[in-house]
């Protein structure tokens, strides 16, 4: 297997290089098998290995009454631990889990934090705060101040409206240097057995959120979405080699052969935000992305397999 490390080699340079290129797969990876006869066979891509693996989840869930790895690294306090125990840096859990009914007494004492469901994906009722009062709080996401049934209003609605438990959790508030009452920037690598193949910049503001893509070199790209909130003047990271890096290894430790890697860079350093294995609207993607991705999803299918086997 050391060997194989040694002699692995990337599949594709990084996207900008391969759009300007022409956006081609190496001969070997197009090549059709002569079992298909003369007939091209359908080019990897991301959206339909995601669909795949989203109905095997449930499958394994629904048929054989397990838990699959994409739902339990979606579960916070799991994906949590599971990288505390691996020296990666995680938000504290200050309280949870608890129901939105008994959020009151949760917050008592909490200067600040971040609220989140428990088992969700994206910012569906994530509520980063700042307490401004005895019983109010200001939100960080949109800059208005609740009072406490404000609050409640606010989260229960993304609840209802997607279905997920009634179950949620407060964490620390990761802010920038110098700046205690702003999110950071969130850095979403989209990362394959251990291999960076895009990175996506959030950055949250109450005017709404603005959204930069890069390959793994950093370069800009337009990837096909968020095209009319995409803002390429967002800085990049003030570490961005250690957030690839970070990315990289976390990446190469999961059991699956993709996950986005959510990181921030706080005043502390960098943090892992969220393990994000089936990540929202996959399906949005260019064509020239949704084949360059679906590529190192095949890739790291193949790398999984061969690792299983020398195990």
């Amino acid at each position: 297997m050391e060997q194989r490390e040694r002699d692995k080699k990337r599949l594709l340079p990084p996207f900008s290089t391969w759009v300007s290129e022409g956006a081609s797969l190496p001969e070997w990876l197009s090549r059709s098998h002569m079992a298909r006869g003369k007939s091209a066979p359908q080019p990897p891509s991301f959206a339909v290995q995601m669909d795949s693996w989203v109905r095997r989840s449930r499958i394994q869930e629904k048929l054989l009454g397990t838990d699959s790895t994409p739902r339990l690294l979606r579960r916070r306090a799991w994906a949590s631990d599971w990288l505390t125990s691996r020296g990666w840096k995680t938000p504290e859990i200050l309280s949870g889990p608890f129901a939105l009914q008994d959020i009151a007494q949760h917050l008592e004492g909490l200067e600040s934090g971040v609220i989140k469901p428990v088992n969700a994906t994206n910012a569906w009722g994530v509520l980063p705060f700042v307490r401004t009062g005895p019983f109010e709080f200001q939100n960080l996401f949109d800059g208005e101040r609740y009072r406490m049934s404000e609050v409640l209003e606010r989260l229960h609605n993304p609840m209802q409206r997607y279905m997920f438990p009634n179950k949620w959790q407060i964490e620390t508030l990761i802010a920038p240097k110098g700046e205690p009452n702003r999110v950071p920037d969130d850095f979403k690598v989209y990362a394959f057995a251990g291999e960076i193949a895009l990175i996506l910049q959030v950055r949250r503001h109450t005017s709404g959120n603005r959204y930069k893509f890069y390959d793994s070199e950093w370069n800009p790209v337009d990837t096909g979405k968020y095209p009319d909130t995409t803002d390429n003047d967002l800085p990049l990271p003030e570490v961005p080699e250690s957030l690839c890096e970070v990315a990289s290894k976390i990446s190469s430790a999961l059991p699956v052969p993709f996950c986005r890697i959510d990181l921030f860079e706080g005043s502390e350093g960098l943090a892992v935000g969220e393990l994000t294995p089936e990540p929202g609207r996959y399906q949005a993607f260019s064509d020239s992305a949704d084949l360059y991705l679906g590529a190192f999803f095949e890739w790291a299918l193949a790398v999984q397999s061969l690792q299983q086997s020398d195990t």
